[in-house]
């Protein structure tokens, strides 16, 4: 929903909330500079020279990432003039290929390359100009023993991986000898590549939607399925099923679900029938349906891929088994049902259980009401009682991970009164506050590596006169990749507070505190260690003007808080009179 009035907009289904930009940096990914940038490009706007961004470091940034795009692109290139040479590799390549049955028509609209050795592409991409920083920065090569640029890739078939807009972001290879490595292989993390946002065959999505809007078909398309492996997506489309895409062997994320989204509220799984199978179907059913997505199950036989299905039984049985796909609720319940002797009351009762949890995450009754004839029909339980139940059970809606693969949960931010006080610092200058003013912070020490770069960018900003802000420090941080703590003081919520100028002075010295600290810390330890006397006299003269300094803070602190409590109590003597007037 879209409010005209306050130029906001609001997601029912996964709640997100906000502006223009942060609806485009949301839907896109983008960062906020790159967000605005769009936004000014659709309406033929020139960007805006803001003062708050540093122009060089967005210049420096954009022209690398251009240097890294072309040279994925040639690498692309490169790879897929190899496959169709006459090396070795390129036999070798060749043999794999036919002997999947796939057709030339559809290794050339995936751009199916293959890589010859360690060394030819490296020799080649230097050639074209790019610097071993840019080469090793793109993921395409790197390092080998004696330090040469050696091919990521060696001896794989390769799968150029294509972003929505038609740009190589990276590749995924796989091994075609030795039984030695992992057989697939992607591009690690870089600027431009990440393995749990990248969805294969999405370029082809936006070509199928413009193939139907230029015949006047604004329905999106009907649905998109989802397969496990580059070359299931591949079969797939060779045999006319053009809307299938995977991810690269990770689970699916939320943000998997928001980029499917743009391009259809519908979508079939069709994963594996083994246990691992199994178990990405269940997650991504609730991954998908928490993005406000449609989605259904297509069960293929124990021990067939979709490529294997579909050279064995071909299209027809295919797109059976695609309509008659079942809904993601009801395949939850069903595996429940499997997992449990039903015939068993004690049993029986924890599949109802179970399945009524199932239930609870859905978001209105009725469309809970309108599974409970599943649950009745495997339990015989009443279908008034089980709406009953129903009501009374509570389950704990923990958010969904964007994390790619599964793993143990992260431990919560573990936060002293120190990281609170640093927090509070650097969101009070960046949301630029007037209690800020004149204060000095030239001396003041982070120790989380996020904020470390921030208070960088603070200083910087001042030293030329510019207002830092939370939209220039977008400019030159890489906020959505860096710490926690950061993330927090980016999306800060202040509450209210009568004397903010004292709080912040307070946390000033908190910051000076804790730094002193830790140099006394460490004039302790030498001197206890020190072998000799003079070295330990020294450590010890140390420790003594560091307790000094804290003393001073202590004193300095102190006199704050009762600044802070007079006037608090003044102001609520105020307000007692005032009411007492009227």
């Amino acid at each position: 929903m879209v409010y005209s009035e306050t130029q906001s907009h609001h997601c029912f289904g996964c709640k997100e909330s906000g502006d223009v930009i942060q609806f485009v940096r949301k839907y896109d990914n983008l960062s906020f500079v790159d967000a605005v940038e769009a936004l000014a490009n659709s309406v033929n706007m020139p960007m805006p020279q803001k003062e708050d961004c540093d122009l060089a470091e967005i210049e420096k940034r954009k022209k690398e990432r251009a240097q890294i795009l072309a040279c994925l692109k040639e690498s692309a290139k490169f790879y897929y003039s190899c496959y169709r040479g006459k090396t070795g590799q390129a036999l070798i390549a060749r043999e794999y290929t036919d002997k999947r049955k796939l057709e030339n028509t559809t290794l050339v609209r995936f751009g199916v390359g293959c890589s010859p050795d360690f060394l030819s592409l490296p020799n080649h991409l230097t050639k074209c100009g790019y610097s071993p920083a840019i080469i090793e920065a793109s993921g395409m090569c790197s390092r080998g023993k004696n330090g040469e640029l050696i091919d990521f890739f060696a001896k794989r078939l390769m799968f150029p991986i294509i972003d929505k807009d038609g740009a190589v972001i990276g590749f995924s290879g796989r091994l075609l000898e030795s039984k030695e490595a992992a057989k697939y292989k992607n591009t690690s993390a870089t600027s431009v590549f990440n393995k749990s946002e990248v969805i294969f065959g999405i370029n082809l999505l936006k070509k199928l939607r413009e193939e139907k809007r230029e015949k006047n078909d604004y329905s999106g398309i009907e649905r998109i399925i989802i397969v496990e492996g580059q070359i299931d997506v591949m079969m797939m489309h060779q045999f006319g099923f053009t809307s299938t895409v995977a991810c690269l062997g990770t689970a699916l994320t939320p943000i998997h679900a928001r980029r499917l989204k743009q391009f259809s509220e519908n979508i079939v799984l069709l994963l594996d029938g083994d246990s691992a199978g199994q178990k990405a179907t269940m997650r991504s059913i609730d991954v998908l349906r928490k993005g406000g997505i449609n989605v259904t199950v297509a069960k293929l036989p124990t021990g067939l891929d979709p490529d294997e299905f579909l050279r064995t039984y071909g299209k027809e049985e295919m797109q059976k088994l695609l309509d008659n796909a079942v809904e993601g609720i009801s395949v939850k319940i069903n595996a429940l049902a499997e997992n449990y002797q039903l015939t068993e009351p004690s049993e029986c009762a924890h599949f109802v259980q179970e399945s009524l949890k199932v239930l609870k995450e859905l978001d209105t009754e009725s469309e809970q009401d309108s599974y409970l004839s599943i649950i009745h029909s495997f339990s015989s339980t009443p279908i008034e009682v089980l709406r009953l139940d129903l009501k009374k059970l509570k389950v704990d809606k923990t958010p969904l991970r964007d994390e790619i693969e599964e793993s143990e949960p992260t431990a919560p931010i573990k936060k002293d009164g120190y990281t609170l006080a640093d927090q509070f610092i650097l969101a009070s200058i960046l949301n630029h506050k007037s209690y800020t003013d004149g204060v000095d912070i030239s001396d003041l020490q982070f120790f989380d590596d996020g904020l470390k770069k921030c208070y960088q960018y603070i200083l910087d900003a001042r030293s030329k006169n510019i207002v830092p802000t939370v939209g220039g420090l977008f400019s030159v941080v890489d906020v959505e990749n860096s710490t926690a703590l950061l993330k927090e003081v980016v999306n800060y919520e202040f509450v209210p507070d009568p004397f903010p100028e004292l709080s912040f002075a307070s946390c000033v010295l908190r910051n000076r505190e804790r730094a002193i600290k830790k140099q006394k810390d460490e004039a302790q330890k030498k001197c206890s260690t020190a072998t000799d006397t003079l070295a330990r006299d020294m450590a010890m003269k140390t420790v003594i003007q560091l307790t000094k300094k804290l003393e001073e803070l202590k004193t300095q602190f102190e006199e704050y808080q009762t600044q802070y409590s007079t006037k608090r109590l003044s102001l609520s003597k105020q307000k007692q009179k005032k009411h007492k007037d009227n």
